[in-house]
């Protein structure tokens, strides 16, 4: 028999041969890796955490521009208005086209002239019948002939005016005296521009508006035009550029409808793309016979055996044609004529020829109608900035807090749709909130962070990784300065937490910290280091001069993390900056 110590070391023998004789496992296959969340890193000598970020110079012509408007579609930047210096008249009603660099191409830059688009719709009805044409009683071809030659006589005229040289119609005399010239124009100056504003086909120069895009399309509300301090009054009028065409139409508002009074100047917009969702609901049409419900409209489109080709083509439309969407503005200058008693207030301006606003208006593409919404607290102030963020309107500038409305749908069942028919968008609640400074936590007294109070700064919206969304506020001027020559502008960066996308990674994440007890970052500002997008390239390196009143634009679906930002000023009494720089949010 053999010994003990003879089987033990026959067992060990037998258990590590065993894994070279099993057959090998097969392979688990590999996870993919989770989306890389915002990098959040803590500060020197400061508990604060930061984010970061970088700045990219766009090189294209410089265009000197303030009080103008910037959208991007489709990796394309639309500037349109502003002046070449502040107080200054509108530069031109061109739509200047940048193409922003993209997989290593470099940026491009072209104008657009402003022309009516060939589906334009007719001006409004009190432009066109001001002055109607005579009715003829008869149908006399006497007076057919006479007709026909007197318009064409007209014409001859016309033409041989438009041919003269203008020079020739110069008055060499000294001009008129200032009270003589202006005895001439009063009366009928303002009733006739008016008739102008209103039988316009294309915008005209302006500045100080207020631009958003819903789909491909951009709308243009508000302003002023040239050698003129008061706003354009257009009757409430959106402009819209086709960015498919690069033409110009309006939407005048519904009859009936209340109209925003005309304003410039620090007017903020933003747009949604809701309500949209129109074509889906189709009338339920009622049928005489079984036959004709079983039937249903195969004669048109045919069979899934025997389609009828070009019938859904045919009844295909672009639902930009009809619209969706809802336009917001907020705030502008408005004069002593336009005023409202509510706005002289709740303004915080002495100034006697006018006021800031404080309302808030919203436009539905598809009706045409004006609604206005709860107005933001506080006194009206200029500078503020706007964006829209998973149904809620956000406010910063003017002051430190910042202001929320959350909106939502009006919905109604008429009874013929499948389904309540969206209508349009409205206020949840009758009154803002506001997110002020916190007060001091820490031990040694230091306040929280906080951007400081300014004006005529950037928000813009961007999506991080994960599916977090952030509010980017940047730029702007600093608030506490109460005169113009020694205002101080600012260069910082800043972003704020919204809630996250349903089902991503960043709400399982703030599920897990929520249940752990720890904080999530939501509603928190935080500040961002921005560093240079390339290292060798010294503008990158040297980054955006502290400015204000610069337009800025999201890239979207370009790049959901960035931010475009064009021209604006950083010196008073100087001219614009011409410039424009991509931030990204790491």
């Amino acid at each position: 028999m053999e010994s003990f110590a003879k089987l033990k070391r026959r067992g060990t023998d037998l258990l590590g041969s065993l894994p070279q004789n099993l057959p090998s496992m097969p392979a688990m296959p590999s996870m993919p890796a989770m989306p890389q969340l915002p990098h959040l890193q803590r500060g020197r000598g400061s508990s604060a955490p930061t984010m970061k970020g970088t700045w990219q110079h766009v090189s294209i012509p410089a265009l000197p521009r303030t009080a103008h408007s910037l959208d991007v579609v489709a990796g394309n930047a639309y500037i349109f208005g502003g002046a070449a210096a502040e107080g200054a008249d509108p530069v031109d009603n061109k739509m200047h086209v940048v193409a922003l660099p993209s997989s290593g191409a470099p940026a491009d830059y072209y104008a657009v002239d402003a022309r009516p688009s060939p589906n334009q719709p007719r001006p409004s009805a009190a432009a066109e019948t001001k002055h109607p044409a005579p009715i003829a009683e008869d149908d006399d071809e006497s007076d057919d002939d006479d007709d026909s030659s007197e318009d064409e006589e007209e014409e001859e005229e016309e033409e041989k005016a438009q041919l003269k040289d203008p020079l020739t119609d110069v008055p060499l005399a000294s001009t008129p005296p200032a009270g003589e010239k202006g005895k001439a124009k009063s009366g009928s100056s303002s009733k006739q521009e008016k008739e102008d504003l209103s039988s316009a086909t294309v915008p005209r120069a302006r500045v100080g508006h207020a631009s958003a895009v819903i789909g491909s399309r951009i709308f243009v509300f508000g302003g002023r035009g040239a050698s003129s301090s008061e706003p354009l009054d257009e009757g409430g009028r959106v402009w819209v550029f086709e960015t498919k065409t690069n033409t110009w139409t309006f939407l005048d508002p519904w009859k009936g409808s209340p109209v925003p009074p005309p304003r410039s100047g620090s007017i903020t917009a933003v747009a949604t793309d809701r309500p949209r969702d129109f074509a889906i609901k189709p009338l339920r049409r009622r049928t005489s016979s079984w036959k004709e419900w079983a039937e249903g409209d195969s004669a048109a489109v045919g069979i899934p055996q025997r389609p009828v080709a070009g019938g859904v083509a045919e009844r295909a439309a672009d639902e930009e044609d009809a619209g969706f969407g809802t336009f917001v503005v907020h705030g502008g200058y408005l004069t002593t004529s336009t005023a409202t008693d509510d706005d002289d207030d709740e303004s915080g301006s002495d100034d006697s020829q006018g006021s800031y606003a404080n309302d808030v208006w919203a436009f539905d593409v598809r009706s045409r109608t004006w609604k206005q919404l709860p107005r933001a607290p506080g006194p009206a102030r200029p500078g503020a900035a706007l964006a829209l963020a998973r149904g809620r309107l956000y406010r910063f500038g003017g002051a430190g807090a910042l202001d929320v409305l959350a909106l939502a749908l009006d919905e109604f069942d008429d009874g013929a749709s499948r389904g309540p028919e969206e209508v349009s968008v409205t206020a949840r609640r009758d009154a803002w909130q506001s997110l002020s400074a916190p007060a001091p936590t820490t031990a040694s007294g230091a306040a929280a962070e906080w951007p400081a109070p300014r004006g005529a700064a950037s928000l813009e919206l961007v999506l991080g990784g994960g599916g977090r969304e952030y509010l980017v506020l940047m730029l702007g001027q600093n608030q506490d300065e109460e005169e113009e020559e020694n205002a101080s502008f600012l260069g910082d960066v800043w972003t704020f937490q919204v809630p996250p996308e349903g089902m991503s990674a960043a709400s399982f994440r703030d599920a897990v910290l929520q249940a752990v007890g720890r904080p999530t970052g939501e509603g928190t500002w935080t500040r961002v280091a921005a560093g240079p997008f390339d290292d060798d390239d010294a503008l990158d390196a040297r980054g955006p001069a502290p400015r204000a009143a610069a337009a800025s634009a999201p890239l979207a679906s370009l790049e959901p993390n960035a931010v475009l930002v064009f021209g604006g000023r950083n010196d008073a009494g100087a001219g614009s900056l011409g410039d424009g720089w991509i931030f990204r949010l790491e």
